[in-house]
Order: C-alpha cells, then structure tokens, then sequence
C-alpha cells in the first residue's frame, strides 16, 4: 500500500471515529446534572472511544491467547456503547424534527389563525365606526355644527385609519408566518419510522465498523510478511534462496556455521506449529540442546527471515 493512501485512510478512520467520541461524549455529559463532573465523564467517554479503536488491531496482531479474547471482549463492549449512543444521537434529531413541525402545526399555526381571525374582526369594527362617526358628523352639520363635526371627523377617523392600518400589517405578517409554517417539512418525513431506525441502526454499526477495519488493515500492511523459504522433506537443508538468506544472515550476525542447523531447526518447528502460535525460546532451547543466547539468536536470524515475529508475549510463528 502506497504511503498516501494509507495517509488517506487513516485521515477517514479518524474522521469518523471522532463523529463517534463526540456521540458518546454527548450522551454522558446529557445524563449528569453537575456540569464539572459530566465534563470530566464525558472527557473519560472519548478516551474510551479512542481506546476501543485501537484494542482492535492490537487484538488482532499483537495479542495471543486470553489476553487477545479479552481484549476484544472490551472493544465490543464499547463498540456497543458507542453505536448506541451515535444512534440515539442520530434517530433524537429526527424525532425532534418532527415533534417540532407537530406543534409547529398545531399550536403556532393555530394562534396565528385566531390572530388573524381577531384582525379581521378588528376591521369590520372599524368600519362600522368610521360609518356611525359619518353619519353622526352629517347630522352635526345639519344643526349648524360644522367646526365640532369637522374636528370629530379628523380625529375620530384618524384613529381608525391608524388603527386598520396596524390591524392589516398584523395580517400580512401572520400570513407570511402562517405560509413559511405550511412550507416546512419534518426531516426524514418521506420515510416510515421504521426504516428511519433502520437507516439510523445501519448507519452507526459503520460508523464503528469502518474505522476498526482500516486500522487494523494499516497495521497488518505496516510490516509486509516475506514469503516462508521451503524446507526438504529432511527437514535439514534449505533451498537455495533460503540458503542464500541464511548465508546473508549469518553474514550479517557473524555466527559460526553451526547456526545454520539450529535456524533450519527452528524453521521446521515454527511451520509445524503454525501461524499465530507461540513458540517459546525455553523449549527451543531444551529440544536442540543449546544454550538460551544461542537460541535467542537463531530466533532473531529466522524474524528477519519472516519465520517469527515477536511480541509482548514473546516469539510467535507467522
């Protein structure tokens, strides 16, 4: 695998991974009132994601035996807890949507439409005084009353006018309100609930899946196995190419000839074992009858061949 490529999917793994953490942190911090303390919590929450991430690869490649089915025990655990918390996450925001545009519907819309229904009433009141002012200012003109029918005309139907104006500004508003309302659609309000879980539960497993996959990838392309050199059905000699690796390999390690029977003989006992099993330098060292220094660089010359590959619990066969 090119190094930009690589580059590249761990740049994704962390990406995603980070959507997750900051999931989780969320819903620990949502669930403790004490703000210092859900922080603290929370903080303990991405720890925990970052941690789960890497027990993977680890488990995978580094660990044998109990240890590595405990570690994956623990990052299935948190896996759990993680994929849990990005659906809820996930779903929450959809079912808050639609709990929003419900009441939207029902109540912002419904005292919008009294308030016009109010406005409308308003007017025709309105009128109806601008009419009774009218008349009653005709009937002062009749009687010889210009200037007191003139004055309450002014002020009278001023009061009115102002006040139908404010009454139709109101209703445009409410209007306009009422339409952006109408307009507006719940997210996910194309899907039936159930394939919104679906695509939620869906969604969160990748969010866990992906990640854990790319990095244990990236460390199992990290150090390419070389292929294993054949042994003769004596189990005593090498091929010529394994020959010539022993040779370099000697060569390299200035060691006497005599290593050349004990790698062959760790070679036979790491193929016999198989790959991922332990092969211990004690027992090495008890079957060929060599001392423990010896041993250990017989097991050193076959890693670099790619027989063996060390780990914390010692030499396993690859």
């Amino acid at each position: 695998m090119s190094k930009k490529l690589s580059t590249l999917l761990l740049l994704i793994a962390f990406l995603l991974s980070s959507v997750t953490a900051f999931s989780v942190a969320l819903a620990i911090y949502a669930l403790i009132d004490d703000k210092v303390i859900a922080l603290i919590f929370a903080g303990a929450a991405v720890l925990l994601d970052v941690f789960k991430y890497l027990a993977w690869p680890v488990a995978v490649r580094v660990l044998t035996g109990a240890r590595r089915y405990l570690m994956i025990a623990c990052a299935l655990m948190l896996s759990c807890v993680s994929c849990f918390a990005t659906y809820e996450r996930f779903y929450s925001s959809i079912d808050v949507s639609k709990i929003s545009k419900a009441a939207s519907d029902d109540v912002r819309a419904g005292a919008l439409s009294q308030a016009v229904k109010k406005d409308f009433s308003l007017i025709d009141q309105l009128d109806k005084q601008a009419q009774a002012i009218s008349q009653q200012a005709m009937v002062m003109r009749e009687k010889g009353m210009v200037s007191k029918a003139l004055e309450l005309e002014t002020s009278a139907l001023a009061r009115i006018d102002r006040e139908r104006s404010e009454a139709l500004v109101r209703i445009d508003e409410s209007s306009r309100e009422l339409t952006d309302i109408k307009s507006q659609v719940a997210k996910a309000a194309s899907l039936p609930a159930f394939l919104a879980q679906l695509l939620c539960v869906f969604f969160a497993v990748c969010l866990e899946l992906v990640p854990a996959l790319i990095l244990t990838s990236l460390l199992s392309c990290k150090k390419p196995m070389e292929p294993a050199p054949k042994i003769s059905e004596t189990g005593q000699e090498l091929t010529k190419t394994d020959s010539a690796q022993v040779a370099e390999s000697q060569a390299e390690s200035r060691e006497t000839p005599e290593t050349d029977g004990l790698l062959a003989a760790l070679i036979e006992q790491a193929k016999a074992a198989g790959p991922g099993s332990s092969v211990k330098v004690k027992d090495f060292a008890k079957a060929v009858k060599v001392g423990n220094v010896r041993a250990i660089e017989a097991f050193k010359n076959a890693e670099k061949l790619g027989f063996v590959r060390k780990t914390h619990a010692g030499y396993i066969a690859s």
